[in-house]
């Protein structure tokens, strides 16, 4: 029993038990629950109700890909995951509807895509396949020795970036995880990795991403080793752009078509970077990937036997919004999609075709396919009874080793490398040399996982479910770069110093926060702060901020509010991790006070007594301490003047007695809070 989903499905099975149901309970680990609940046919009727768990592998500002998974059908996440031959669920119209007006970038304001985000999660809670009941956190030991571990605040620690910094006493650190391998679940880019345990223990290790989400912060857009820029179009597609047509089974020129947005991409470490089985990442590697996809998920007829209805909701999202690609040199492309978003690094995201896997490896993996030997998926193994590509089984490398060797007695090219030949992307020699590369990489180390990670698979003990990773030498990207982008800052609130009662007037300072981050008094550049006021009916009031000096920022009421009681409420973020810390405090708000300012009669006096105008000059001190124990001391001198007639000592003795009220209430004010 892997974790709280037993405890769960007890509650829910003694519920159903109270109503009168008879329930069968199906106990099963993860592999067992999913072999029937995703690689079954959902019309057997095997099951009705299943606890299941997700984990998160990652974090981003724009998170809508996860409503979309688990609401609609776009990305295949239902019972049976989409396969074409099993009797399927489809949630309401309207939730696919919403969900693909997100996929697609439909939307033309930061106001319309939270408001269709928010349509879909509640479309989502009151109509959808799933309803979710517990939100945990998750903990992982780790020997004290083992540091510079890369932590996101969102997901598990064992992303790739960790994988490079981490450092240990000893040369060998070892992981323990409940599974390495899932059965039923394939080790392969194209549709495997698709468990939470093979995507920590594996592909996070081999595998390394160009443009993703900053794992620390969530921030889109981030790389270590690419740049982009998006021009928004409409744009005209050039003639020399082009893509995969699955009719035609060739490289066409997309010359003529409109997209939505270009992204210009420069991937620096094309032409340096090397894959575990020593070839040289180019052009030709991200082009493979956008073949096989718009080959293999596009289905050209009724017999087209390219086709995998499972690839076809994974990659709804590039199907639908990938246009062309032109090369521009050997390291930078022109990506031509139609998706859009409010934050261009989101569509910079969405037009990323880095690749992970060397063009031999996709050739390889798809002549087995063709062969009749497999299938990419696992919904589409349990469908057909064929297994899986799965790069570390001994017998399928075995027989992707007699087809590489078949092609190159014969010197056969597929038509989709022909064409970049005729492009000028690779040459036969080059193609030919890079399977040889695949022959030796399986003749050395047994398998045909390959992937151009900071880790490569050294063996895979499929007895014991053990994998060994060894580190790349020479790896092109210096575990110190990467530990100074993300590692962790700690930001705390050594003391929050707050005005009890505030009159509400716009500019007026209500509280001063110190703050430190790592331990050091933070600058205006170490910490984000935001402050809000909730009343007491719950409205809530967003606050200004301000930097003062090193270890204080100042709180400002931006607008007058209505009087009465309200928490203050006080979030500090350290720059560079969206961990935040916060502090609340409680304040009161009051009415400015005003002095009233007699005026002089318009009709005279009936008297002919002489009027006589007293000037009479007010000026009260106030000193208050804004900030503990980092002192800050400000002195306010007010000046009022109050003109008075006839019977002024009177109106003159009536504005000392406020002032002096004024200092009163301002001194136990100061005491309270010195307190």
């Amino acid at each position: 029993i892997e974790d709280e989903r037993k405890q769960v499905g007890e509650y829910l099975a003694k519920k159903l038990e109270e109503l009168g149901f008879t329930v069968e309970k199906l106990y099963k680990d993860f592999r067992g629950a999913f072999d029937i609940v995703y690689g079954g046919d959902p019309g057997k009727c095997e099951w009705h109700l299943y606890t299941e768990g997700w984990g998160f592998t990652g974090m981003t500002k724009y998170d809508h890909d996860t409503a979309v998974a688990f609401f609609s059908s776009l990305y295949g996440y239902l019972p049976g995951w989409g396969e074409a031959s099993y009797v399927n669920y489809k949630p309401p119209k309207e939730i696919d509807d919403t969900a693909s007006k997100l996929v697609k970038g439909e939307y033309k304001s930061v106001e319309e895509y939270w408001e269709l985000y928010r349509k879909l999660v509640d479309l989502g809670i009151r109509d959808s396949v799933r309803v979710f009941v517990a939100w945990t956190k998750d903990y992982y030991i780790v020997d004290p020795n083992v540091v510079d571990i890369i932590e996101s605040p969102k997901a598990a620690p064992w992303l790739v970036w960790t994988y490079m910094t981490m450092k240990y006493v000893k040369p060998e650190v070892k992981f323990s995880n409940r599974y390495v391998y899932s059965p039923g679940w394939p080790w392969n880019p194209v549709g495997g990795f698709q468990d939470f345990y093979s995507a920590l223990s594996v592909r996070n290790a081999i595998y390394l991403p160009a443009i993703t989400s900053k794992p620390t912060t969530g921030e889109p857009g981030w790389s270590l080793f690419a740049t982009w820029k998006v021009e928004k179009g409409p744009v005209t597609v050039p003639k020399d752009a082009i893509t995969w047509d699955p009719e035609k089974h060739e490289w066409v020129s997309a010359g003529g078509k409109t997209a939505k947005n270009k992204v210009i991409i420069n991937y620096k470490l094309l032409g340096k970077l090397k894959f575990h089985d020593g070839t040289i990442e180019t052009i030709a590697d991200l082009l493979a990937p956008i073949y096989l996809i718009k080959e293999w998920a596009t289905q050209a007829g009724k017999d087209d036997t390219k086709y995998e209805s499972a690839l076809a909701s994974l990659y709804t999202s590039f199907l639908e919004n990938f246009v062309a690609v032109r090369i521009v040199d050997k390291t930078t492309v022109e990506v031509y999609t139609n998706f859009s978003h409010i934050d261009p690094a989101i569509v910079a995201q969405q037009a990323d075709i880095w690749a992970g896997t060397p063009l031999e490896l996709y050739f390889a993996m798809e002549k087995l396919v063709e062969s009749g030997e497999a299938v990419f998926t696992m919904s589409a193994s349990k469908a057909s009874g064929k297994p899986a590509v799965h790069l570390v089984s001994k017998e399928q490398c075995e027989k992707m080793v007699k087809l590489i060797e078949e092609v190159l007695a014969k010197k056969e090219m597929p038509k989709w490398v022909e064409g970049l030949v005729k492009l000028g992307i690779i040459t036969p020699e080059e193609f030919y040399q890079r399977l040889e590369n695949l022959l030796k990489f399986y003749e050395k180390y047994g398998h045909m996982l390959v992937g151009n990670g900071p880790f490569m698979i050294e063996s895979y003990d499929a007895a014991n479910d053990v994998v060994t990773l060894v580190r790349v030498k020479d790896y092109p990207i210096s575990p110190d770069v990467v530990y100074r982008q993300l590692r962790k800052h700690v930001a705390e609130i050594k003391s929050l110093a707050v005005e009890e009662l505030v009159e509400a007037i716009p500019g007026t300072k209500i509280a001063a926060v110190e703050v430190k981050v790592d331990g050091r008094p933070a600058t205006k550049d170490d910490a984000i702060l935001y402050a809000m006021l909730i009343s007491e009916e719950g409205k809530v009031y967003m606050l200004k901020t301000e930097y003062v000096v090193a270890g204080v920022f100042g709180v400002v009421l931006p607008e007058t509010l209505p009087e009465g009681s309200y928490k203050l409420v006080v979030y500090v973020y350290p720059t560079g991790y969206s961990l935040p810390t916060k502090k609340i405090s409680s304040i009161e708000l009051v009415a400015p006070t005003t002095t009233p300012t007699p005026t002089t009669p318009t009709t005279p006096p009936a008297t002919t007594a002489t009027t006589i105008t007293v000037t009479k000059t007010v000026e009260r001190t106030v000193t208050k301490t804004i900030a503990q124990p980092t002192t800050v001391t400000t002195t306010v001198t007010e000046t009022k003047t109050v003109n008075v007639g006839a019977g002024g000592a009177a109106i003159a003795g009536a504005a000392i007695i406020a002032l002096i009220v004024g200092l009163a209430i301002g001194f136990v004010v100061a005491r309270k809070k010195a307190a």
